[in-house]
């Protein structure tokens, strides 16, 4: 059941202050136990669906050579079964490893708190795919009543972020597949999501994915149908499979650059466009709205009154 908007943004920052600290307690044998995994039920809120094999292989070693550094949490089922809340990767890896226990921190808590820690938790990683991301801010809304800006509060994220995450979720389910098999980007799926006639929409999303059409070259399409009411054609923008002969492509942009773009996207929840090389060029940050701004102006240490 939901618990609707009570307010519940400062109670979740003092449960999950409590949380926070306890996990810090990490050499108390009265705080941490050693728990047999088999005795630790998965969590029926986890939001995470794909588990990267290489990633909890790396884990596993890691564990199998230092151990588990940080305890896992659970809350008690009765007698000597526990749920887990918090710490899925490590509890699988430390199957993969062969480790028959866990390091582990029991707390007593209620569904919609066990709800509400591993959602955010899973959310402040960086590992999500966007959907996962965006099914995580959804469900919080749902259960908590929270607002985009108690959203982003809990997971350190700006509320344009939040709100840009969230609108993926309008995409159409193919799509929304393929981002999180990691077919497609976040960036392509806002390429296609500026199409809102469903048939161009779903040719786009083929060329994309047929054709491996970079983010950039999405977004010009999406532009072109814009301004056409049509898709191009391949004589009339440049596409792998046919370069344009009418303007020439621009020089590619260095993948360390390109990775940067991404990064800062990402983290102002903003279209970023960076042009030129290395050592000179232009870092361009495209809004909307007047609490984007706002937005960009806090995350980089100035203020807009």
């Amino acid at each position: 059941m939901a618990l609707g908007n009570r307010g519940l943004g400062r109670g979740l920052d003092a449960l999950l202050g409590g949380v926070r600290e306890d996990e810090k307690i990490t050499s108390d044998a009265a705080e941490v136990l050693q728990i047999p995994v088999d005795s630790i039920s998965p969590n029926p809120h986890q939001p995470r669906r794909e588990f990267s094999e290489e990633g909890l292989n790396d884990l596993a070693a890691s564990i199998g050579t230092r151990g588990v550094l940080q305890p896992i949490l659970v809350r008690p089922l009765g007698g000597r079964n526990f749920e887990l809340v918090a710490g899925e990767r490590r509890l699988r890896a430390s199957k993969l490893a062969g480790l028959t226990e866990i390091p582990s921190l029991v707390r007593e808590m209620t569904d919609q708190e066990s709800l509400a820690i591993a959602l955010i938790e899973n959310l402040q990683r960086e590992d999500l795919n966007a959907i996962e991301e965006a099914l995580g801010y959804q469900r919080l809304q749902q259960e908590f009543g929270l607002s985009q800006d108690e959203l982003g509060r809990q997971v350190g994220k700006s509320r344009s972020a939040v709100a840009n995450a969230l609108r993926l979720l309008n995409l159409p389910a193919p799509v929304q597949a393929d981002i999180q098999q990691g077919v497609l980007s976040a960036g392509h799926g806002r390429a296609i999501m500026a199409i809102v006639d469903a048939e161009p929409q779903a040719e786009l999303h083929r060329r994309i994915a047929e054709n491996g059409l970079t983010v950039r070259q999405a977004e010009a399409q999406a532009s072109f149908f814009k301004q056409n009411k049509r898709l191009p054609g391949a004589d009339e923008i440049g596409t792998p499979a046919s370069p344009s002969e009418a303007k020439p492509e621009p020089k590619p942009l260095d993948p360390r650059l390109e990775s940067l773009q991404a990064q800062l996207s990402d983290l102002l929840g903003l279209t970023v466009k960076i042009s030129g090389s290395t050592e000179k060029g232009k870092v361009t940050v495209s809004y909307t709205a007047e609490d984007d701004l706002r937005s960009v102006a806090e995350k980089l240490g100035g203020e807009f009154a």
